[in-house]
């Protein structure tokens, strides 16, 4: 991240799914016009047994409270935020294995957010609720990609939206998305005093947020991971008399990461 020295920059830097707890969307707390919020707070529950045999592990949460409080139509509304974060620390430790300790980050992350209203979301008229909700999602979406830009991932990109239905049987509103992400070079000893360094790379991100209403609340879910695999195949002439050949296969796979992520969100509630 910013401000590591040039030893432990590399990779790490990289680290792009810092977008953690400030990702469960402290962003909407710019909206604010006053400090009362009253209703009962909980952090949204997620499918344990899920993140447990994934090997995810709960690296912190956020809270906010109050957040905002804003006059929509007849109704003044105030919320609190509560958010959980889950690091797949299988995946980390195995890029750290393979890469011989230069990778070292988080690459795949979890996040869930409940959304606490004053009054409760059912009890406002219809009209109203939906714009506290399309409120809530467009603040998600505008804080999600200004923590990725904040790490360093260019190109964002949301390559559509679409409905889906969680296990709860609810409807959530999904924004998916692509982005691009600069690693720094690798560099490994080849001998005593010389070292072999592959040169930088871009390679995918991917991403999702969804958004639904639950029990008179708001819950946001999502999270990111490497969008593609990392192949890369490199010919070195140390000496005139040598020739070296290195061919580094991650072995990622970004449609598993992408199911996973999926599930976990829709066992939210």
């Amino acid at each position: 991240m910013k401000g590591e020295n040039n030893e432990t920059h590399s990779i790490r830097r990289r680290a792009y799914l810092g977008i953690a707890a400030s990702a469960g969307l402290a962003g909407l707390a710019g909206c604010s016009s006053g400090m009362t919020a009253s209703a009962a707070r909980a952090p949204p529950q997620v499918p344990e047994a899920a993140l447990e045999a994934g090997g995810w592990e709960y690296i912190g949460g956020h809270s906010l409270d109050p957040a905002f409080e804003q006059s929509i139509g007849p109704a003044s509304v105030s919320a609190a935020f509560e958010t959980v974060v889950y690091e797949d620390m299988d995946l980390s430790e195995e890029l750290k294995e393979k890469t011989l300790g230069q990778a070292e980050g988080q690459f795949s992350l979890f996040f869930a957010t409940r959304v606490t209203l004053d009054p409760s979301l059912s009890n406002l008229p219809k009209e109203v609720r939906g714009t506290v909700v399309d409120l809530v999602e467009d603040h998600a979406r505008k804080n999600y990609e200004g923590q990725l830009e904040d790490v360093d991932v260019t190109d964002i990109e949301q390559t559509g939206t679409r409905s889906t239905t969680v296990d709860t049987g609810e409807s959530a509103r999904v924004t998916e998305y692509e982005a691009t992400i600069a690693f720094d070079e690798i560099t490994f000893p080849f001998t005593d005093e010389r070292e072999f360094t592959i040169e930088g790379q871009e390679f995918d991100v991917s991403g999702m947020l969804a958004v639904w209403e639950h029990d008179g609340t708001i819950l946001v879910a999502g999270g990111a991971h490497p969008g593609e695999n990392i192949e890369l195949s490199v010919t070195k002439e140390p000496t005139e008399a040598i020739e070296v050949s290195v061919d580094i296969d991650l072995g990622l796979t970004p449609d598993a990461y992408r199911e996973e992520l999926q599930s976990l969100v829709a066992g939210v509630e």
